[in-house]
């Protein structure tokens, strides 16, 4: 599956291209749904265990492509969306795997959600904080979940 990697670098970058020229028209009191992030969060969410080395080879790649096209479309310094993404990533998996050992349900929204919102809050504390933000991220996360798990998530071939 070599042709997983330039696919979802690809999508990286249409969705950062997206969030910064046709999702600026959508902004509610200044503030835009970060695309980015939220298409690294869903990679991370619904990728295997982290005791796996795959699962975490995959997130360092998240990280590094997701933080690669933050740091290029903002303005803070390069190489800070990519460690945040990096930590907020393992950390995030790890909180999850912990989470998910006695669930019935594999990848729960009870968990998505509170995961999602305080990964947010921690990428957002170190670049631009808005209240507004967050629950419109919150917003399009959940929709996004929905959609990516019933369409893209296959439960076989994640066990």
């Amino acid at each position: 599956m070599w042709y997983k990697y330039p696919i979802i670098f690809f999508l990286f970058w249409i969705f950062a291209i997206l969030q910064n020229s046709f999702f600026v028209h959508f902004n509610l009191f200044g503030a835009l749904p970060n695309l980015v992030f939220l298409l690294f969060y869903l990679l991370v969410f619904f990728s295997g265990k982290i005791r796996n080395y795959l699962a975490t080879e995959e997130i360092i790649f998240y990280a590094t492509a997701a933080g690669l096209f933050l740091d290029v479309f903002s303005g803070a310094y390069f190489g800070v969306s990519i460690i945040l993404l990096l930590v907020i990533g393992l950390l995030s998996k790890k909180v999850q795997s912990m989470l998910q050992e006695n669930a019935n349900d594999k990848f729960p929204i009870a968990y998505f959600l509170p995961l999602f919102f305080v990964s947010l809050l921690t990428y957002d504390f170190f670049n631009f904080f808005s209240i507004v933000g967050i629950i419109y991220n919150l917003i399009v996360a959940t929709v996004a979940f929905y959609i990516y798990k019933r369409f893209f998530y296959n439960e076989k071939l994640s066990s």
